[in-house]
């Protein structure tokens, strides 16, 4: 009997010991990626998931993007994943994926091509203390001497005869909390959408510029597409960063002139309303009112916090008007003159002023609280030049 019970200790112990180093093993398995796996469906990465255009997917390099900051605290390395979608022997598209491999406690911010005024579109959806969502469609010339990643996915390119495009059309969008980040950039091969293909050295010197893209049609109804492709899959990249998974129809990638799988935010958000409406949790009048809302200024979305410097200049101008007012009739009831009291008038604007956000600026300075729910302008290292 006691060697039974001896058996089964040991048998329990072995058990516990498998549990806990295969949980790991597991999970960690499932998160690496190497040259040469191919994807469809989803894409899993550092807890968070995020919906592949229809595939297969190729991985062409997973690792440490070589970025380091100091402005977003302690976030491990910022992991970079390239994965390529084929069209024979050429590269037809480009997935670049950004995220962080540790949450962090102070915010990761916009990226700062979504307030870029030079580029085909921009696009922020919103951009609230910590949170934001952005994207934008423009051309890149992609990088010889890039980020080390790029650098794995070129040579993994030339080892399988894979050609590389030198210019691409990019749709990048940008999702961000306190804590995570999905940053991810589409380039999209023209020629295999034929497109004419250019070969220039600089970037502004390119036919897809803003300013001339609308010269020649094939390109201005391919990065139309790109824009109407866009503003769906934001949502899904948004879904992605909070980990939950995409139920939608497959998704394709954009084409000129072909419809896009994915609902737009406006429309997705009407169809929600229209359920709430059909089961009676929401009146016909109340239906109507938050339709025409919807369809008048869309889903809204949230301003940026206003920094300490604004928030002085309101103080101070609320503050003056009050108080201006106030003295108008003291200094009337003083002097019993219009002249002093106007005088008297300027005078307290002017120097009551002054003081006033001085002492804000001196609070601000020695005994305030820096703001860092603001949402600030990051950047990583990116394969495609766009400057």
């Amino acid at each position: 009997m006691k060697t039974v019970r001896t058996m089964t200790r040991l048998a329990a112990l072995l058990l516990l010991a498998a549990l806990v180093f295969a949980a790991p093993r597991a999970a960690e398995a499932q998160d690496q990626l190497k040259p040469g796996d191919s994807l469809t469906g989803t894409l899993l990465i550092s807890g968070k998931q995020l919906a592949l255009p229809s595939g297969p997917w190729i991985v062409a390099a997973d690792g440490d993007s070589g970025w380091t900051s100091t402005d977003v605290g302690a976030y491990g390395y910022l992991r970079t994943t390239i994965l390529f979608r084929m069209t024979g022997n050429t590269v037809d598209t480009i997935m670049e994926v950004n995220s962080n491999a540790l949450a962090t406690m102070d915010g990761w911010g916009m990226a700062a091509a979504c307030s870029r005024d030079n580029l085909v579109w921009t696009t922020t959806l919103y951009k609230a203390g910590w949170d934001g969502s952005c994207f934008f469609v423009t051309h890149s010339l992609l990088a010889k001497d890039g980020p080390p990643v790029w650098e794995a996915a070129k040579r993994f390119a030339r080892l399988n005869k894979w050609q590389l495009p030198e210019l691409a059309v990019t749709g990048g969008f940008r999702s961000s909390d306190r804590t995570d980040v999905l940053d991810v950039r589409f380039h999209f091969t023209p020629e295999t959408r034929s497109i004419k293909a250019e070969n220039v050295r600089r970037w502004r010197d390119s036919a897809w510029m803003a300013d001339r893209v609308e010269q020649d049609a094939d390109r201005l109804a391919f990065v139309k597409a790109v824009r109407d492709w866009a503003i769906g899959y934001a949502a899904v990249l948004d879904s992605g960063l909070k980990n939950r998974p995409y139920k939608g129809d497959p998704i394709t990638l954009p084409e000129p002139g072909v419809k896009g799988t994915i609902k737009d935010m406006l429309t997705e958000r009407i169809a929600q309303l229209g359920l709430l409406h059909q089961s009676g949790a929401i009146s016909d009048e109340e239906y109507s009112a938050q339709k025409q809302a919807l369809e008048t200024a869309g889903s809204g979305t949230a301003s940026a916090i206003p920094d300490q410097s604004a928030i002085q200049y309101v103080k101070g101008l609320s503050y003056r008007v009050i108080v201006s007012f106030s003295h108008l009739f003291n200094n009337f009831y003083w002097t019993g003159n219009f002249v002093a009291t106007s005088a008297l008038e300027v005078l307290q604007i002017t120097i009551n002023s002054v003081k006033f956000q001085l002492h804000e600026v001196g609070w601000a300075k020695f005994y305030g609280t820096p703001r860092t729910d603001s949402a600030r302008t990051i950047d990583f290292r990116y394969i495609g030049i766009a400057e």
